[in-house]
């Protein structure tokens, strides 16, 4: 069941979708993919992802996303063959000599890497019940519709976005996929007014709301979408709150992980709060481990695990099943789910643990201000972590942005909270889930400090 899709502006025909879809599961069965018998998408294109998957709903192939990572998944089992764009658009297949090695589980669905923002990236297996409940269970709760025409300017390949092809393929509705954020074109789509839903990360939201405090069109061609869902990042409170006052409606914010399809949480028009990822999805559940205030879930879209690695695996799970999230976080009586954000980047200083967030969101609620991080420095000293800010601010609010930033910080935290240096950016580096690269941004950081320390 599958609806309209428009790529780049220019609409597949279903005929034509049809036929490179026979087309490709011809190339792959000869290859010899099948059940446990995987295949990588080795580009990422919306194109060869989005045909890649229906040919995988007829063979059963578990999909190996995200493919330049493939050869050490090859390492260790069997991959029938890697599609990728041919020279006329359409995919390609190069099939693979059989190695001998073990097959997949016969279960696996797609494998997804991690983002890689806490370590090595690892290879989730997820099963075909886990995409089930996600097609069905977590769709029904988003309210996903076959009426809709959904926004998509985002890579298919991390879990967000082949979450969102899973949706297309059992609900059938109208899906138009940007292959790149481009901010202009996006804005201008929205403008069209023709989509129902837009879904997108963090930074794309925070850019377009720069765009609309000064083009009413926009704003109300924003305000006019039934559901505006979020993902990858912690969205600052004051981001969503705006929103709100700005368009007349909320960022739907949800909380997942590669671990788990997509979502466990999602906001709702109906059912939002700024400040919560939104209300658990019937099936999930979470709790707090109290020792350090770690987010644990449970429920039936969890991975299967991490590819051969049982080391990974044995930390990620809790004795009686739960897995470990990584996030600090608390869960409210009426079942709201706050994220504060990962426990590896708390920051500490002077003794306190302090989640980046909180000092973030006071940097991010200034107008200028896009997207800010804040990431700690060890001093080898008792106290603590120096903390270093970055902002992403457009160049034509650089001169104002910097004396707002200082001010906000001073009015909201105390001395020992606020960042010493401010630097500002274009753009954020960015993991393969579009969340901004901390380790990178750490880096820097490091590396401005010894500058500067070589000047003196």
């Amino acid at each position: 069941m599958t609806g309209r899709l428009v790529i780049d502006g220019e609409e597949i025909p279903r005929g034509r979708l049809h036929q490179e879809t026979a087309a490709l599961a011809t190339a792959l069965a000869s290859a010899g993919a099948g059940p446990g018998r995987g295949v990588v998408i080795a580009r990422d294109d919306p194109r060869t992802a989005v045909v890649t998957a229906l040919a995988a709903e007829s063979l059963g192939f578990p999909v190996l996303c995200q493919g330049e990572r493939w050869r050490s998944v090859a390492r260790t089992r069997r991959v029938a063959a890697v599609v990728a764009p041919g020279a006329d658009g359409a995919p390609s297949v190069t099939a693979q000599p059989d190695t001998g090695l073990p097959d997949f589980a016969e279960s696996a669905h797609t494998l997804l890497y991690t983002s890689g923002s806490s370590g090595e990236p690892k290879a989730v297996e997820l099963s075909h019940a886990a995409v089930g409940y996600h097609r069905y269970d977590v769709a029904a709760h988003a309210e996903v519709d076959a009426r809709d025409r959904m926004l998509v300017p985002m890579s298919l390949l991390n879990s967000y976005g082949w979450g969102i092809v899973q949706y297309w393929l059992s609900h059938g509705f109208e899906m138009h996929v940007e292959s790149r954020l481009n901010m202009d074109r996006v804005a201008g789509l929205l403008r069209e007014g023709s989509h129902t839903r837009l879904d997108g990360v963090g930074s794309m939201y925070a850019a377009l709301l720069v765009a609309a405090r000064r083009d009413r069109e926009l704003a109300a061609a924003l305000g006019a979408l039934s559901f505006r869902g979020c993902g990858g990042d912690v969205l600052p409170v004051g981001l969503v709150r705006e929103y709100a006052e700005l368009v007349g409606g909320p960022i739907h914010d949800g909380y997942g992980l590669s671990e788990t399809v997509a979502w466990v949480t999602q906001s709702l028009p109906g059912n939002w709060r700024p400040g919560t990822v939104g209300p658990l999805i019937k099936g999930s559940s979470a709790r707090i481990d109290p020792a350090e205030g770690e987010v644990l879930l449970h429920g039936p879209g969890l991975m299967d695990g991490y590819l051969d690695d049982d080391a990974a695996n044995a930390a990620a799970f809790t004795e009686d099943g739960w897995l470990r999230t990584g996030d600090r976080g608390s869960v409210e009586p009426d079942g709201h789910l706050v994220i504060e954000g990962r426990i590896k980047e708390s920051l500490v200083v002077h003794g306190e643990t302090i989640p980046p967030r909180f000092v973030e969101d006071v940097l991010a609620a200034c107008d200028p201000v896009r997207e800010a991080a804040v990431v700690g420095l060890p001093t080898g000293r008792a106290r603590g972590d120096r903390l270093v800010a970055f902002a992403v601010v457009d160049a034509r609010d650089r001169e104002r942005a910097l004396p707002l930033m200082r001010l906000a910080l001073r009015e909201h935290l105390p001395v020992h909270q606020r960042p010493r240096e401010i630097h500002l950016l274009d753009e954020f580096p960015r993991t393969r889930t579009d969340k901004p690269d901390r380790r990178a941004l750490r880096a820097r950081a490091a590396s401005l400090e010894k500058e500067k320390d070589q000047a003196h």
